[in-house]
């Protein structure tokens, strides 16, 4: 028997087997440790909703609605010459993208647009109406001391009945007079 494991290519055979088979061992606990980690306890209450169909091998799962705003940069002055405003998008989850618009408003300031493919500075009237594209915000002159935060909201609605179906909202505080800071998003 001892014979057999001295030929070097039978040991790099055996030790290529234990490598893999310790490998199998590694990643199937790595699996099982993590999934465990990420799944609720089982008195969580918050289980989404799911049908499932046998004959189609699929399980749909209702995921949570949310509707937020991406807002970039987080900083913003006129005086800044890389920008012309602070650039919003709407990000989306759980919430169909389709048949679907957004209304944007804003406090104080006003929205343009500075888009392809000619990236003219064109500002909007309010309310902006769109349908998710990356519209900005911005400001010519420091609002009056002491000068109350800019609320940004944005609402998804369907784009026939114009039923509401979400809504989010930023604020920006002023740093100073001629500088908005983006603080919290709803």
């Amino acid at each position: 028997m001892r014979n057999k494991f001295i030929n070097p290519l039978s040991r790099n055979i055996m030790y290529a087997v234990i490598l893999i088979a310790l490998s199998l061992l590694l990643f199937t606990a790595g699996c099982v440790e993590s999934s465990q980690k990420n799944s609720p306890p089982a008195s969580a209450t918050q289980t989404p909703a799911s049908t499932c169909s046998a004959e189609a091998n699929v399980c749909t799962v209702d995921l949570p609605r949310s509707l937020t705003i991406d807002a970039s940069p987080q900083v913003y002055s006129p005086l800044m010459s890389s920008t012309v405003g602070i650039g919003f998008t709407p990000n989306v989850s759980g919430l169909k993208t389709a048949g679907v618009e957004y209304e944007w408003s804003a406090t104080y300031g006003h929205f343009v647009d500075w888009s392809a493919p000619n990236y003219t500075v064109n500002t909007l009237s309010e309310p902006v109406v769109n349908h998710g594209e990356k519209i900005y915000w911005s400001f010519i002159e420091a609002p009056e001391s002491p000068p109350a935060p800019v609320v940004i909201t944005v609402t998804e609605r369907d784009i026939t009945s114009k039923k509401p179906i979400a809504s989010s909202s930023m604020t920006l505080s002023w740093k100073n007079n001629i500088t908005v800071v983006v603080e919290k998003i709803e």
